[in-house]
């Protein structure tokens, strides 16, 4: 199954929607369980005043093909971590081997999303998304060539025990290598829909 015929089936999806009307400290609410951008293409313009995200980056470890090589344990783009305090932690992908191949289809995935986040928003509304430091010039420049402001970068301090990693398949032989290094951080896009003139003038009318 190819990565397009996933989408296809993910947005063939009815998109369904919770609406509660009764008071709350935030008033009335909608909850929509659905694609993303399926109810993107269907939404008002200029109805949403703000998203934040954090999306998928999953393009290909979860194809078939790299499941089974998960459940297995070995081969494919998934690393086994060690154990730590005595369990046995989940695999994790290594965006350190997407080809060029995999890197435009994550660039598409994400100029897909600001196309269509772009006439939503209301004029100076913000979209705050989190990415991590290996990608996120993916992401960034996407938002930016649809038309969104950069407004700047929220660092998120995490510390996992996630990098260091040193070479798959001769980590004995070079054991003072390490091919990705530890990040304690974790980028978050912050970008904005143009105003429509003055921020005041803007902020009045939005």
């Amino acid at each position: 199954m190819t990565q397009e015929t996933l989408a296809l089936d993910i947005e063939s999806q009815p998109v369904v929607s919770l609406r509660c009307e009764q008071p709350s400290p935030f008033g009335s609410y909608e909850i929509i369980k659905g694609d993303a951008f399926t109810w993107l293409s269907t939404a008002d313009p200029n109805s949403v005043h703000a998203v934040v995200t954090d999306p998928p980056y999953g393009l290909i470890e979860y194809t078939p093909r790299e499941l089974e090589k998960m459940r297995r344990g070995r081969g494919g783009v998934w690393r086994i971590p060690p154990s730590f305090d005595g369990h046995q932690r989940q695999p994790l992908p290594r965006f350190t081997v997407l080809t060029h191949e995999d890197r435009a289809r994550l660039r598409g995935f994400f100029r897909r999303l600001a196309q269509r986040l772009l006439p939503a928003l209301v004029p100076g509304g913000h979209v705050f998304i989190a990415t991590n430091p290996l990608v996120s010039d993916l992401v960034y420049e996407p938002f930016m060539s649809a038309g969104f402001e950069k407004r700047g970068e929220i660092i998120r301090v995490i510390y996992t025990l996630r990098g260091g990693d040193r070479p798959k398949g001769a980590h004995e032989e070079f054991n003072d290598v390490t091919v990705m290094p530890k990040s304690c951080w974790e980028p978050w896009g912050l970008f904005r829909k143009p105003c429509e003139g003055r921020v005041q003038d803007n902020l009045r009318k939005w």
